[in-house]
């Protein structure tokens, strides 16, 4: 038996909260919940059930890769499903902000990643129509 119940949260740090809040609620549609009055700043956002994402503020965040535009599905990233990835890389065309789209996976899902202002890997995976066979 494991000695764990469930997965309780997923937590990124940042340099700025509103820039987060404009990428976590505003890019993402997370929907924001209410957090304890620790002694730094931070938001917390609901991503179903008692799954909660934390972001956490730190004037110097933790060691990111040296290059921006290296990029690794291997790196450190959490994923969040998605109902309809087409939709979603729509959105992320739209914003105009850089991430890595790929539509043909072994798995039949489109994996779309990304990186928020500070470095975190955020990965949004679901279905497609535009797998070819």
């Amino acid at each position: 038996m494991l000695p764990f119940t469930a997965v309780s949260h997923i937590s990124v740090t940042v340099t700025d909260l509103e820039r987060a809040r404009a990428f976590y609620g505003g890019l993402l549609g997370l929907r924001e919940i209410a957090r304890p009055a620790f002694q730094f700043p931070g938001v917390w956002y609901s991503l179903g059930g008692d799954l909660a994402l934390h972001v956490t503020v730190k004037e110097v965040p933790p060691l990111r890769p040296g290059d921006p535009g290296r990029f690794d599905t291997r790196d450190p990233h959490f994923a969040l499903a998605v109902a309809d990835a087409d939709e979603t890389c729509a959105r992320l065309q739209a914003s105009g902000l850089p991430f890595y789209d790929f539509a043909e996976t072994p798995t039949g899902l489109r994996q779309l990643f990304m990186r928020d202002a500070d470095g975190n890997m955020i990965e949004l995976i679901g279905p497609t129509k535009e797998r070819r066979t």
